[in-house]
């Protein structure tokens, strides 16, 4: 092992200490806290040592050279400096292997004309391991010796600080200023004196003399040295002080790494202070390393406790991999299992992501094995799209093809028989398969517009026809005003004529709604009542030669009750077929207006299909009672209105 390298290990983590004290007394109170934090180091750098130098004793050549390599790619010089001499060693104790020789030979003819094989050359192999151990033991100090030119120019850089700061003192020792401002600034570049960091060793003595022979200097010229002393050690016992309470509060830093380094600054500072009144001494010296040693004793309990976290962790680790593995071994055919088992995945990739880490030497097989799974997955997963990207294009082609349809459709006026082919080419499109979404967004859309353009002008048309029932009650309403407003002859026929005529023109009135109609029809029922009453007409003298439209009744009467059934049947299939297809344009941006539409609609068919079933009842009693005792219905014609609700 260097010289050099035996150095750098025995001093890992241990404070640089430089300087030295003015008076012999700050001089043992220093070489004290030293001495007792010094040994305490070394017996931890020597429990670290044997520690690694066991590790390493197991290991075979090959391992060694492993972790060499390792450790220069991790770049931590600290650690280079520690541990690389110790593998060197450890490397050149074990057994060395037997040299390879390899024999160069040639054939030569004897005397009496026999060939012998004579050996001209011998080599031996070079051992590759030993090679690559050497090549790689010439790059650490390569490292080394970049870094200790980098830590040479830093101390001359220093070096040349600390000799500035000893000119600013000559300057002040020849300074004719007030007392306190000489003092001043004398405490200013004592403060920057103790921020310099390292200078040259050859050069420590010599500075360290210059400094306090010219503090010396400027407590004599200002003649109160005993005085400004006694402030000085009040000083530095206040900012000794201070250090055990920004200690005391690191014992409360959840970052049990950052306390550390942090500590480490700490006790570098406090070798930077002066020394305290002697009577304080040891009391604020055990405060400190009250302090410091809980913090190393939760360092020390902080990376058992990590042991035993990176331990669960890879259980963890291990087992989200076998969950993975379960999952790629399913049996994936559709898009949709593909699709689950890659948000599967990805849940669990995010989940191992949360974990934290495991231990480094089963770190890199873990992952690999993890990472070549998912990999995997998702290739395969991606010739699957692959391979049916071709049935996409198909599927793709087949909704073009509705789209042009619902294109012809939508600008088509006999509404019932288009909605029902609409709505076919909606179920179809349901079926047709997977389409990227790219494209799907897009033809979605253009099919839907199809569709939304044919609903909203039969939208438009049905409130074009809801005026028109409007108009139409408010056509009954002013007829039955005229009616009870009109003045009639004395002449019978001339009477009965004039009703004749009011009940054309009342029949001739086109659709209105349930409700208002029967409501209307009371109200005309009453006039035409109180007419016939008054002028003593009887309802028989009113139909005895008929009118223009024949009572739904009597068609009724005419079709027979199979035919009645048979189309309280179609109502009831077209009823069935509206609530089945409501559904489909949910989203759209008329869906309450066709929602309302559709729901009109069927509460339009369903008093259709009420009306037929009274009829029908009423048909099976009038077989039961003699004609002539039949008085006429002076219903509308329901038939016509029927007619006119299915075009609606």
């Amino acid at each position: 092992m260097d010289t050099q390298d035996v150095q750098n290990t025995q001093n890992v983590e241990q404070p640089v200490e430089e300087t030295q004290s003015v008076e012999q007394t700050d001089k043992m109170t220093s070489e004290a806290e030293a001495n007792t934090e010094t040994n305490s180091s070394n017996e931890e750098t020597k429990v670290s040592l044997e520690a690694i130098i066991e590790e390493y004793s197991k290991k075979t050549r090959e391992e060694l050279v492993t972790e060499l390599q390792n450790i220069i790619t991790r770049n931590d010089y600290e650690e280079l400096k520690s541990r690389v001499p110790l593998l060197r060693n450890t490397f050149r104790n074990l057994p060395q292997p037997e040299p390879v020789v390899e024999k160069i030979t040639e054939k030569v003819v004897g005397e009496d004309g026999t060939e012998t094989e004579k050996v001209i050359e011998t080599k031996i192999i070079e051992d590759k391991t030993e090679s690559l151990f050497r090549e790689l033991y010439n790059k650490y100090k390569q490292i080394r010796q970049d870094y200790q030119q980098k830590e040479e120019k830093q101390k001359e850089e220093n070096l040349q600080k600390k000799q500035a700061l000893l000119g600013e003192l000559r300057t002040l020792l020849e300074s004719e200023k007030m007392l306190k401002e000489i003092y001043d600034e004398f405490n200013a570049i004592q403060e920057k004196w103790k921020a310099v960091g390292n200078v040259p060793h050859a050069e420590v003595n010599n500075l360290w003399e210059s400094y306090h022979f010219l503090i010396e200097k400027f407590y004599e010229k200002v003649k109160i040295n005993r005085e400004l002393r006694d402030l000085d050690l009040k000083k530095n016992l206040e900012e000794k002080l201070l250090l055990c309470e920004k200690v005391e509060e690191l014992l409360v830093d959840e970052d049990i790494n950052n306390s550390f380094a942090i500590l480490q600054e700490y006790h570098r500072q406090w070798k930077e202070i002066g020394s305290v009144p002697s009577d304080k001494n040891d009391e604020v010296w055990e405060r400190f390393k009250r302090a410091s040693d809980a913090i190393n004793q939760r360092r020390k309990e902080y990376y058992e406790k990590r042991s035993e976290e990176l331990e669960e962790n890879k259980v963890k680790k291990e087992a989200l991999s076998d969950k993975v593995s379960e999952i790629i071994a399913k049996d994936l055919k559709t898009i949709k299992d593909w699709n689950t088992a890659a948000e599967e995945i990805n849940a669990l990739f995010a989940e191992w992501k949360t974990i934290g880490p495991i231990p480094k030497k089963d770190n890199e097989v873990l992952w690999t094995k993890f990472k070549t799974m998912i990999d995997g997955f998702f290739e395969s997963r991606k010739e699957m799209f692959e391979k049916n990207k071709q049935t996409e294009e198909e599927n793709y082609n087949k909704k073009i093809a509705l789209c042009l349809k619902a294109e012809e459709i939508a600008k088509r006026d006999d509404f019932d028989v288009a909605t029902r082919e609409l709505k076919d080419l909606q179920e179809e499109w349901k079926h047709i398969g997977y389409v990227k979404k790219s494209l799907s967004d897009k033809v979605w859309l253009r099919f839907r517009a199809a569709c939304d353009e044919f609903f909203n002008r039969k939208s438009e048309s049905y409130f074009q026809t809801h005026k028109e029932v409007e108009e139409n009650i408010q056509k009954k309403q002013a007829l039955i005003e005229e009616l009870k407003n009109y003045q009639f002859s004395e002449n019978k026929q001339q009477n009965v004529d004039v009703l004749k005529d009011f009940q054309k023109r009342w029949f001739e009135i086109g659709f209105t709604p349930r409700e208002e109609r029967k409501k209307l029809q009371q109200q005309w029922d009453e006039v035409i009542a109180a007419n016939r009453d008054k002028l003593q007409i009887s309802a028989d003298e009113i139909a005895s030669k008929g009118r223009n439209g024949r009572n739904s009744f009597e068609k009724l009467k005419e079709m027979g009750d199979g035919a009645v059934r048979k189309r309280i049947k179609s109502l009831e299939d077209e009823i069935a077929r509206v609530e089945n297809n409501m559904g489909f344009f949910a989203n759209s941006k008329n869906a309450d207006i066709l929602k309302q539409e559709f729901e009109r609609k069927i509460n339009r068919l369903k008093i259709q299909k009420q009306e037929l079933e009274q009829s029908l009842k009423q048909l099976a009693e009038s077989k039961q009672t003699p004609a002539a005792a039949q008085e006429p219905n002076v219903e509308e014609n329901t038939v016509t209105e029927e007619k006119t609700e299915e075009n609606n």
